[in-house]
């Protein structure tokens, strides 16, 4: 996504961009015994912070997008950062609040009851994040992964991510920040990526240690 050129420009001519890796890219390498190794990257996942002057955060994306949401979901925070500028610090503080408080109401409202069709948490979770299991099983047909970026950019389970991303995950992210002091990207990242992205930054196995030591005795 950040490779596209619509969205670098767009990121380039309002913000000025930073990228932070949180942790090292985890690899498998899974030895099949007869000098066949198959290694591989696992699929991390990634926040996009809209921060203040002073490196404060203003609202956080969580996960992937389409690039046409993407872009779309940062001209609200991009036109509180602004707004923002001009007050003092104690009036910043009141309207980030406000902003979050009312940017959760309309989450919770617009929030699907039981039987309208809720979507599942994390729908296109299982598939841009495999289980290490099925890495070296390829996909079915009806599955296909994208090839260009024009297909990737409305491969269905990236649709289905950015959903959540702007209901469950805005909303939790919402709330948070309804009640928070302000606050820098470090400060709020291990809740973030723990119980938002569920990827928590403190676990070495990456919530995969069961998977992995499920048969052997304790």
């Amino acid at each position: 996504m950040f490779s596209r050129e619509d969205v670098a420009a767009f990121v380039n001519k309002h913000f000025e961009p930073a990228w932070e890796m949180v942790r090292p890219v985890p690899i498998v390498r899974i030895d099949f015994g007869n000098g066949t190794v198959a290694t591989r990257t696992l699929h991390g996942n990634v926040a996009s912070y809209v921060c203040d002057a002073d490196g404060q955060v203003v609202d956080i994306l969580p996960g992937i997008y389409t690039p046409t949401a993407y872009t779309s979901a940062l001209e609200r925070p991009r036109a509180l950062a602004e707004a923002l500028s001009a007050l003092q610090v104690q009036p910043q503080l009141t309207r980030l609040r406000e902003y979050h408080r009312a940017a959760a109401q309309r989450l919770l409202v617009a929030q699907p009851r039981p039987g309208d069709g809720l979507v599942p948490l994390d729908p296109g979770k299982k598939t841009i994040e495999r289980p290490v299991e099925r890495i070296v099983i390829p996909a079915a047909p009806s599955s296909r992964r994208p090839r260009t970026a024009a297909e990737l950019a409305n491969w269905q389970p990236l649709v289905a991510d950015t959903l959540v991303n702007e209901t469950q995950r805005r909303r939790q992210i919402h709330e948070r920040l309804a009640l928070a002091e302000r606050q820098r990207p470090d400060q709020i990242k291990p809740w973030l990526y723990r119980d938002v992205l569920h990827a928590d930054l403190a676990d070495p196995y990456l919530g995969l240690g069961d998977d992995f030591f499920a048969d052997i005795e304790r």
